[in-house]
């Protein structure tokens, strides 16, 4: 026990000190991203990293539900609507109600449900758990709809107010950024504590096997039910900070495309690496803005090629399917390989020159 404990507690510093230079990197980015050359201009960079720091919230969440847990999830679009709508009802609703607040109740909202949905769904596995947590997206997506009286149906809800904090305003896309993206640091944070904890212990020996986890002693139930409850308030917060960054939402955003997208983003960055839904967030985000832009880097590349929205859902499919087969561990473990590989050559690399200056004296 005392040896596990040694191992979390050398992780956990390792993931410390990765999170404080991914800290200053994403905090520093809105003052040079003006300078990458190309055809994504400045402020394009900026909302694109606040779209993706509120993916972010309910990808990490995810991560650890399917990456750790090995609990699949089909449904968290549903999660992601119902921290969306519950801040966008209040806000709007009642104008003195605090926007704060709202983001808050948006993710306990959305633990709420997830605990009354999770705690029988979670007795199923496998494709029977997708199924059930897809039927939750589908409900929840028709719920949006029909019920006009208090989301609006299909029109949504129009002027949801921008954040403010005890009088402080997140009235702009590059003061809304930092916030974010500090949530986002903070779930990082509670994720890093969880995962090299005895709790992270607990979730791999669950993705193993059920009945070896049961064995060792482990409450299956309570920590399948605890961490899906958790991803869901991290998926409620990340649709609230949503709603509040457009001022606008409607049930066409909340589709089971969205649950596909954050799944797509978990499998791509790396099922069961902390880092994994972070890379995975950001390279989705940016991937069309890229395709897009192929035209201006590469002037042979057509026009036509680049038009992303109209084979969306072909490039995610493929995408999911070439990193099953040829990178199954995802791009944060790829990058992790290959910082491992180039600290390993660098070292040959001064032991030998360092050897050549010996054999000159």
């Amino acid at each position: 026990m005392e040896k596990l404990e040694k191992i979390d507690a050398t992780e956990k510093g390792r993931n410390y000190r990765i999170l404080l230079i991914l800290s200053v990197f994403i905090f520093t980015v809105p003052f040079w991203a003006g300078l990458i050359p190309g055809s994504i201009l400045h402020m394009d960079i900026v909302n694109l990293m606040v779209l993706a720091g509120t993916y972010a919230c309910a990808v990490i969440g995810l991560n650890l539900l399917v990456g750790y847990a090995g609990q699949i999830s089909l449904g968290h679009a549903a999660f992601f609507g119902i921290g969306a709508y519950t801040t966008a009802i209040l806000c709007t609703r009642m104008a003195w109600f605090p926007t704060w607040l709202g983001v808050i109740l948006g993710g306990l909202v959305a633990g709420i449900i997830g605990w009354l949905v999770g705690v029988p769904v979670l007795r199923l596995k496998g494709h029977y758990l997708a199924m059930a947590t897809l039927g939750l997206g589908e409900i929840a997506f028709i719920l949006f709809t029909q019920l006009k009286g208090l989301t609006g149906g299909t029109l949504g809800i129009l002027n949801i107010p921008s954040l403010s904090i005890f009088g402080l305003e997140f009235d702009t896309e590059f003061k809304l950024y930092f916030l974010i993206w500090a949530v986002v640091m903070l779930m990082m944070l509670l994720s890093i504590n969880i995962i090299c904890s005895r709790v992270g212990r607990a979730l791999r020996a669950l993705h193993s096997s059920d009945d070896a986890a049961e064995a060792m002693g482990i409450n299956t139930a309570r920590y399948k039910t605890m961490i899906f409850v958790l991803s869901a308030v991290f998926a409620g917060i990340g649709g609230a900070l949503f709603a509040h960054f457009l001022n606008y939402i409607d049930p066409a955003s909340f589709t089971f495309f969205l649950s596909i997208l954050f799944i797509t983003m978990v499998v791509i960055g790396g099922m069961g690496n902390i880092w994994g839904g972070l890379v995975g967030v950001i390279f989705l985000i940016f991937l069309p803005e890229v395709i897009q832009g192929l035209p201006h880097w590469i002037p042979l590349v057509p026009e036509s090629l680049t038009n992303f929205g109209n084979y969306e859902l072909v490039v995610y499919g493929l995408l999911l399917i070439l990193f099953m087969m040829y990178m199954p561990k995802g791009i944060a473990f790829g990058l992790s390989r290959g910082t491992s590989y180039a600290k390993t050559k660098f070292g040959h690399l001064r032991d030998r020159i360092s050897a050549r200056k010996y054999e000159g004296h």
